[in-house]
């Protein structure tokens, strides 16, 4: 019975582990077109900085932001100017009308109720002070839609903030519903209403949760309009089909607030409309620097090696760290005869290093009518160029966008003494076999680890100290995945006239058809023999996936084919072969891998030409909990005491590998317009079958111990 149980916990164990294997993204990071700091004024708003709020259905997003550089300075107070003004917009659940949206500092507000009766503009009407901006306030809008829901006594609905409202009774008629509104569990208000009486008007059906903000007084921040409701047997029950709700805290635009390195210099509750400006905040664009300028928004200058005779890069962006999935989106265009580009400075979705300036995806659109013909319609190019390792005596390598996403392409030609890596390996340039491998790790920074503590790499790889010579010149290292050994060298760092052979481990290996291609590789600057454990520092790492990419001619990604790839000027350009794709209204269409475009769900399309754009989709998923750090590692004395004369370490034959390759996934190509329901499926038991497979498993046990009985 023991052997039953631990072969059941086991399986738990195994169960739990694939559960929790989640891969977590730190940032999301959307930039503005790259500019240059040169004597210029350069604006930019939501049309064309995707980190600005934009709704494309309805065309809102006002805000914008002028830069003037004088020298390398944005000098105060007029160095930055921030402005942003409200607009109209309907809610989703028509009959209440339309309210003032507003965004600022890259997301959207509430402002204002727009002025109207009972009939027209509800919650206006039923608010105090319906105008928060008179009180130089904002609410961030948590909720706006017009989808049927279904909720019952037993099931409260469930609203933004930790809300909820719930059915506490429904009269014998049916006509009157008695809520409860409960935030964190503890109720804050009740009311009636009474969606199925005859003749029943907007104010009949709807529930409004009114309350002070600040100095607002009673302004509307939960609206629920009720559709029907039924009394049951069981259960009562009431569909709604109109939700809003905005934020029951309030964000501050009172004058001279600061945000930062700008502060509010005017407030118009009339236009509201909102200015800033750096006033006491000078900034200067020097080199490698990162600046806070507001909230969320940050300014990035590159690390480049010349601003002589090269003007220094920068671009503002927007960074995001709460769990999500945000879109990346490219500038916005118009559904017209001609074409339409997009590069890396108006899409921030493309591959781009500001440092190095390294960067060349490209996408073109000729637009017949409202459709892209194939197989012109939609072209992408994109060409490899030379970087450099960050630990430079390496040399360099061609790197390329693809996809979105930075790959390997090909080590630079060289020697031993220049161009190690290429020198390294038998096949040096993947696009000769048609093939690319994404780029995994690439730094120069100093890392020191020990005989307990193997050095941590990607994708489940480590490379572990086995010993030190006495002298401390060699050290025999194993590199494992997976806690297998899958290769075993003997590296010299520290002997007399070491070079860069001697102080780099190289693990090469196939890749499809490109033949012992160097896909890890390690420089050691020095190594010490201890008496209680050895250690080294490294001070150059590369790391290359050991899996390919395939770029063959003819192989498909979504609506996109390759069709031509040459190995020698390293690009390649894809069409949309047998892929016609028309541009009508609210349609979703995924075009590559990662890469889709959207088009605005607008009213009019006749007098106002469609609106779209093209974006890639990024997720921050909620954190792991976080595994205890490893134990800091000394630095060793520069006298040890002799220790007793090491085997000569027997190295391990390596596990060979085969390379697994990324297949481009298939999926629906267009995304229809979505199926409303009126209530929510109910999922099966997460991992019931995980129940079946226990089972399984004891009874087998138990066969085989009866049998040994």
């Amino acid at each position: 019975m023991k052997k039953v149980t631990a072969i059941t916990l086991t399986a738990f164990v195994l169960l739990l582990a694939s559960a929790m294997a989640v891969s977590a993204v730190d940032r999301v990071e959307i930039r503005g077109p790259v500019a240059t700091v040169e004597n210029a004024n350069y604006t930019w708003d939501a049309q064309d900085f995707a980190g600005f709020y934009y709704d494309i259905d309805d065309d809102i997003g006002t805000e914008s932001i002028t830069l003037t550089i004088t020298g390398d300075a944005l000098d105060e107070p007029e160095g930055i100017k921030y402005e942003t003004t409200a607009q109209k917009d309907d809610f989703d659940y028509e009959e209440w009308g339309q309210y003032w949206t507003i965004g600022f500092l890259a997301d959207e507000y509430f402002a204002s109720y727009v002025e109207g009766g009972l009939e027209d503009q509800y919650l206006y009407y039923d608010s105090t002070d319906e105008n928060l901006m008179v009180d130089e306030q904002l609410s961030k809008i948590l909720m706006d839609d017009d989808e049927e829901r279904t909720f019952t006594t037993g099931t409260p609905l469930k609203l933004a903030g930790d809300y909820e409202l719930a059915i506490q009774a429904i009269d014998l008629d049916g006509n009157k519903v008695y809520v409860q509104l409960m935030k964190d569990g503890k109720v804050v208000d009740s009311a009636v209403v009474e969606p199925s009486k005859d003749n029943a008007d907007v104010q009949d059906k709807t529930y409004t949760y009114t309350m002070d903000l600040g100095d607002t007084e009673d302004v509307v921040v939960v609206g629920v309009h009720f559709k029907n409701a039924f009394r049951g047997a069981d259960q009562d029950l009431a569909t709604v089909d109109g939700i809003w709700q905005i934020a029951d805290t309030y964000t501050d635009v009172e004058e001279d607030t600061e945000y930062d390195k700008m502060t509010i210099q005017t407030v118009n509750a009339d236009t509201k409309y909102i200015m800033m400006d750096n006033e006491d905040n000078k900034v200067t664009l020097n080199k490698n620097k990162d600046t806070l300028l507001m909230e969320n928004i940050r300014i990035k200058t590159a690390d480049q090696d010349d601003i002589v005779t090269t003007p220094l890069r920068f671009y503002i962006y927007k960074e995001i760290t709460e769990p999500g999935t945000y879109e990346i989106r490219g500038s916005v265009a118009e559904v017209v005869d001609g074409t339409v580009e997009w590069d890396y400075s108006s899409f921030a979705g493309f591959y781009y290093d500001i440092d190095d300036n390294l960067g060349t995806e490209r996408i073109v659109m000729t637009i017949t009518g409202d459709a892209l013909d194939e197989p012109e319609g939609i072209k992408y190019e994109t060409t490899a160029q030379k970087d450099d390792f960050e630990y430079e005596e390496w040399g360099q390598y061609w790197t390329i966008g693809f996809l979105a996403d930075e790959y390997f392409a090909s080590y630079v030609e060289g020697g031993l003494e220049d161009q190690y890596l290429y020198y390294d390996s038998t096949d040096e340039n993947l696009m000769v076999d048609e093939q690319l491998s994404k780029i995994l790790m690439d730094d120069d920074e100093e890392m020191t680890f020990t005989t307990g503590t193997p050095l941590k790499l990607e994708d489940d790889y480590e490379l572990a100290i086995e010993a030190i010579d006495l002298d401390g010149n060699k050290v025999y290292v194993q590199l494992m995945k997976d806690g297998k050994v899958v290769d075993s060298a003997v590296v010299e760092p520290s002997k007399d006239n070491a070079d860069v052979q001697d102080k780099t481990y190289t693990y090469t290996m196939d890749l499809g058809d490109t033949e012992d291609l160097a896909v890890i590789a390690v420089h050691f600057k020095n190594a010490f023999r201890g008496s209680d454990q050895d250690l080294a520092t490294v001070d150059g790492i590369w790391q290359i996936a050991d899996t390919y990419t395939d770029v063959e001619e003819d192989t498909e990604y979504d609506k996109m084919t390759i069709q031509t790839v040459d190995a020698d000027t390293k690009s390649i350009m894809m069409d949309n072969e047998d892929n016609k794709i028309t541009l009508n209204k609210n349609k979703d269409t995924l075009l590559m891998e990662n890469i889709r475009i959207k088009t605005a769900d607008q009213d009019d399309i006749v007098t106002e030409p469609l609106r779209f754009y093209i974006y890639e989709e990024a997720t921050i998923e909620a954190d792991m909990a976080a595994e205890p750090a490893p134990e800091p590692v000394k630095a060793p004395e520069t006298s040890v005491e002799p220790a007793p004369a090491a085997e000569e370490p027997v190295a391990e034959e390596p596990a060979a590998e085969e390379p697994m390759v990324e297949e481009p996934m298939a999926e629906e190509t267009e995304v229809e317009e979505p199926v409303e329901e009126t209530k929510e499926e109910t999922g099966g038991i997460p991992g019931f079958e995980a129940v079946f497979a226990i089972t399984g498993l004891l009874a087998v046990s138990y066969l085989v111990l009866r049998k040994r009985e």
